[in-house]
This record gives C-alpha cells, sequence and structure tokens, in this order.
C-alpha cells in the first residue's frame, strides 16, 4: 500500500523535518511542522507502526572514519537456487564494510556498495572474501573515484 497518499500536508512535513534532522526535540519537530507535540508524538509512532518510518540514525563520514575506499560491485551467482542467494545475502549481512547489497536485474545479480581503508585492503575482501564465496561466480569492480551526491532522504511529497 502506498502509504504517502494517506498522508497529510502536516505529515509531508514532520517527513521532511526528521529526514534533515532526527536529532531534534519533539518540542522543535512540533514548532517546525507546525503541530502540537502530543500530535508529533502520536504521528511518529503511527509511522513506525506501519512500518513507514524504519530507523532513525547518525550519518558518519566513511572517509573521516578511515574508509576512503568506495567500491561498486556487480555479482553473478554461479547457482541461482533460493538456498544459494539465502547463503549470499547472509555473506552481506555478516560483513560491515559492505554497505548496501541490491538484489538486481539485467546481467548481474547483486550490486554491493563496499567500504575500505585501502585498495589493498579491497583486493583482500575481494579475494578472500568474495570471490572465495560457494555462491559466487564472477564480480565486476567499479572504484568510485568521487562522490557527487549521497542522501537518505525519500521524496515524501
Amino acid at each position: 500500500m502506498n502509504l504517502s497518499e494517506l498522508l497529510s500536508v502536516s505529515d509531508k512535513r514532520l517527513l521532511e523535518i526528521l529526514q534533515q534532522d532526527a536529532t531534534l526535540s519533539l518540542k522543535d519537530l512540533a514548532e517546525a511542522a507546525g503541530m502540537s507535540s502530543s500530535s508529533v508524538w502520536r504521528r511518529m509512532q503511527e509511522f513506525e507502526a506501519s512500518g513507514l518510518l524504519i530507523g532513525r540514525v547518525a550519518l558518519l563520514d566513511p572517509e573521516k572514519m578511515g574508509l576512503p575506499v568506495c567500491t561498486m560491485i556487480h555479482v553473478s551467482m554461479r547457482d541461482q537456487s533460493k538456498s544459494a542467494r539465502a547463503a549470499f545475502e547472509r555473506f552481506a549481512d555478516t560483513h560491515d564494510n559492505i554497505q548496501q547489497c541490491f538484489v538486481m536485474t539485467g546481467g548481474y545479480d547483486y550490486t554491493i556498495v563496499v567500504r575500505s581503508a585501502s585498495v589493498e585492503a579491497y583486493e583482500r575482501f575481494l579475494m578472500d572474501a568474495l570471490l572465495a564465496h560457494p555462491s559466487v561466480g564472477t564480480s565486476a569492480s567499479h572504484l568510485v573515484l568521487r562522490q557527487h551526491k549521497n542522501t537518505t532522504r525519500v521524496p515524501v511529497g
């Protein structure tokens, strides 16, 4: 169900503000959204219960955390079975350097975004972990030269 069609103008304003800064106090959120604090609290509870609001996080700068190398890797599976896919997705879940994992259409089965401390660290991950995984057939890596845009925001309105 598309929940965005059920949102009021105030709800949309609140969601925009939350995407900009989820650390605001209830009072500040209410003031910025033009709502009462109790309405903001109630709506946020409803957003969470419906699955619309799935988390509130702090975003860290990967480079300042010592992970300046970003690589996008397209992965082709050796086997298309449900168990092979589940095994690969467990692999992705257990490697903290994999920031994102997408199931794809087209020439590759998955695309993953990997952060590494160096090209050498990336190569070790590629050779010793990714390509050593029994479900993985081949991969194609693309080193990110520069990130132009990075956002977690979803269009609200």
